[in-house]
């Protein structure tokens, strides 16, 4: 007969960690905000009207949230290849796409045609997002984890962490916006002529949403610090490539 584990034993055994559900949201984000980022439609915004996309509207900005609570709790190096995973899943996601739409189908499917219309533009597509993805997201995690090397030298409570949550998204969404339209102005799934209205809306409105988002990703933040015990700032390489480097401090030790 087994004998109860002691207490010793007990505290010894893993808690679950939030950092899987997190990357595996993260990376589901990412694909379906491909697909519905097609659809865009017109907003009224101080009296002008600006073009939109669904995937900007209801998905894109929670990626950033995702994006800002990896840097934050886990540091620079975690986020950093959780951003290569999603660039990995979303090379693969295209290929499967292509494959799928180039596949005979049964005279049964009637569907094809709106198949075919709706992902036979998913690699050019993802090329858009892919450039927009890669560097918007390096970009908001860069300047997350440099702000935070420098602040929690006089915020060491980390009272004023709204500052580069909001900061970082304004310069990574951006970076984004600006590549995804770019891209996907130039292999023709939006018109040449709301490429201004495109850029200027997506980024404002991604912008504005994390804004009046930032309170929820404030408590996110600390609820996960507290559960982890994981408080990192600071990286060994801020190389992009630097798959293998970790480092950092852990200030929740």
């Amino acid at each position: 007969m087994n004998s109860p584990a002691s207490p010793a034993l007990r505290n010894d055994v893993r808690r679950f960690s939030l950092l899987e559900p997190v990357i595996a949201a993260f990376v589901g984000l990412i694909l379906v905000s491909n697909i519905i980022a097609q659809k865009f439609f017109d907003v009224q915004l101080f009296g002008l009207t600006f073009n939109a996309d669904v995937g900007t509207v209801l998905l894109f900005p929670l990626t950033y949230i995702f994006g800002d609570v990896l840097t934050e709790v886990f540091g620079y190096a975690v986020a950093r290849r959780v951003v290569w995973y999603g660039f990995a899943m979303n090379i693969l996601a295209a290929a499967i796409f292509m494959a799928a739409v180039a596949m005979p189908h049964s005279e049964a499917f009637t569907g094809n045609e709106a198949f075919a219309s709706v992902l036979g533009q998913m690699p050019a597509m993802v090329l858009a997002s892919l450039a927009g993805y890669w560097f918007g997201s390096f970009t908001n995690d860069t300047v997350l984890a440099a702000m935070k090397i420098s602040m929690v030298r006089w915020d060491p409570t980390h009272r004023w962490l709204p500052l580069r949550t909001i900061a970082s998204t304004i310069a990574g969404e951006l970076v984004d916006t600006v590549l995804f339209v770019g891209v996907a102005t130039l292999f023709g799934i939006f018109p040449a002529e709301i490429f201004v209205s495109l850029v200027l809306s997506q980024w404002l409105i991604k912008t504005l949403v994390e804004v009046a988002l930032t309170p929820v990703t404030v408590i996110v933040i600390r609820l996960m610090k507290r559960h982890e015990s994981c408080d990192i700032v600071g990286t060994e390489s801020w190389n992009p490539f630097a798959f293998t480097k970790s480092g950092g401090t852990n200030l929740a030790a």
